[in-house]
């Protein structure tokens, strides 16, 4: 039996730490194929899911800050191929990789993802035909997001300048590959941020155009990001992707689909020099319009005035007309008149003079006057006379007449009649009224 008592003791932690090392350098960055299988999305942020095919399995990682980058969301079943660093998990004995970038393996997985995308978008409303926004007839200003190098740029700016030059703004982006959704996206934001008041105004018109290509190489171009910046803009938008066989989901939500970013400058302005020899067409038109409406209405003018006559022979007859009718109101005027004053004479006729009417009421007033006073007299005659009695009456009524025959009046200090002696108390003072004068005493 060999001896290997020689041999270095690790300790688990030592020989942990060699393992990972070991993988980290051997293996620095590896690119795996396989199908993600039970995908956890804990409230860390991170991700982890396992990577199979029928020879086997590895642990995959995503980490928090690596998840924004990436173009798609992990599902249970999707293929797909990893680009990370493998690494070993020392409190599981398991090595494991940790995902950097991920795309989607096969087109056929591709096209069952784009399915499933466009009807979950479909459902939301987006492709809805009432939210298309209206394509301006001529825009001043035109933005346009696409890679700043290669043809479609050139086809566009060439094609604009060929049938009606205007301002156009370029958005350079990344037309394919990571981060390239995020770039195109934010340039229809920024597009729409823009405003009048800005020192780059705000265009009329957008236009997202890159090249043909693969389902792959279009895929940007079918990312949720994009789809919702351009359903949201109030900018309208003309998509222009690939060719006119193919078909990305940003097409179903823009504004105008064009076959080719060639087809969307034509769509975005007219050409100017039809402009221009229609509008010399309409200005033709228009002055021969006017000139035989204006000859028309020359030769009908001419016509009226000869069946009006002269105009002295009009005015002529309406003045003689218009002598009748005053005298005729004239004459009708004197007749009231006259009937209206003979009228008044018959009623002055019969009314009595004022003089006489006056002489009348002041006799009346006069008779009136004698018939008062001499019912006055009687009345105070008689009231006079019934005075003098209830007077002779009443003076012989008086308790003074009682104080005459002898009698007297006894009164307290207050002047209050005393009627009877229990009123009194003993030695109070009193009044006693006799008929020539008051004097005081004392009750014993």
């Amino acid at each position: 039996m060999e001896d290997n008592t020689n041999n270095p003791v690790y300790s688990v932690g030592e020989f942990s730490h060699v393992i990972k090392k070991l993988v980290e350098t051997n293996f620095s960055y590896v690119r795996i194929r396989g199908e993600i299988s039970r995908p956890s999305f804990p409230g860390s942020g991170h991700v982890y899911f396992t990577l199979k095919d029928i020879d086997g399995t590895i642990a995959a990682i995503i980490w928090k800050y690596t998840m924004p980058r990436l173009s798609i969301k992990p599902e249970e079943g999707m293929e797909v191929i990893c680009t990370g660093k493998v690494t070993t998990f020392a409190g599981q004995s398991k090595y494991q990789i940790i995902v950097e970038s991920m795309e989607v393996a096969g087109e056929g997985a591709l096209l069952k993802m784009l399915e499933d995308r466009r009807k979950k978008l479909l459902a939301e409303g987006l492709f809805k035909q009432e939210h298309k926004k209206p394509i301006p007839y001529l825009p001043e200003r035109i933005g346009v997001i696409t890679s700043p190098s290669g043809a479609v740029i050139r086809d566009i700016l060439h094609r604009l300048s060929d049938r009606f030059p205007c301002h156009v703004y370029v958005w350079p982006v990344a037309v394919q590959g990571e981060g390239s959704a995020t770039q195109i996206a934010n340039a229809i934001d920024k597009f729409n941020e823009l405003s009048g008041q800005t020192i780059v105004k705000k265009p009329d018109l957008l236009i997202v155009a890159r090249g043909g290509g693969s389902l792959e190489d279009l895929w940007s171009f079918n990312e949720e990001i994009v789809v919702r910046a351009v359903f949201n803009s109030s900018i309208p938008v003309i998509s222009a992707v690939g060719h006119e066989t193919d078909t990305t989901l940003i097409d179903f939500v823009s504004d105008l689909r064009a076959p080719t970013p060639t087809g969307a400058a034509e769509k975005s302005v007219p050409v100017r020099e039809e402009l221009r020899a229609r509008i010399s067409e309409l200005d033709l038109r228009l002055k021969t319009s006017f000139f035989n409406k204006m000859n028309n209405n020359k030769d009908r003018l001419n016509s009226l005035i000869r069946l009006l006559g002269k105009p002295d022979q009009i005015f002529d007859t309406k003045n003689q007309k218009l002598d009748f009718v005053f005298k005729d109101i004239e004459n009708l005027f004197k007749t009231i008149f006259t009937e209206q004053k003979n009228k008044i004479v018959q009623y002055t006729q019969k009314l009595t003079p004022p003089k006489v009417l006056i002489n009348n009421l002041d006799s009346k007033i006069h008779l009136l006057d004698t018939r008062f006073n001499n019912y006055l007299e009687n009345v105070i005659t008689s009231k006079g006379t019934k005075l003098n009695s209830l007077s002779q009456l009443l003076e012989a009524s008086s308790f003074n007449r009682v104080l005459d025959r002898g009698f007297a009046l006894v009164m307290d200090n207050d002047g209050k009649a005393i009627k009877l002696s229990s009123e009194v108390a003993k030695n109070s003072n009193v009044k006693i009224k006799f008929a020539d004068e008051t004097r005081s005493a004392k009750i014993d």
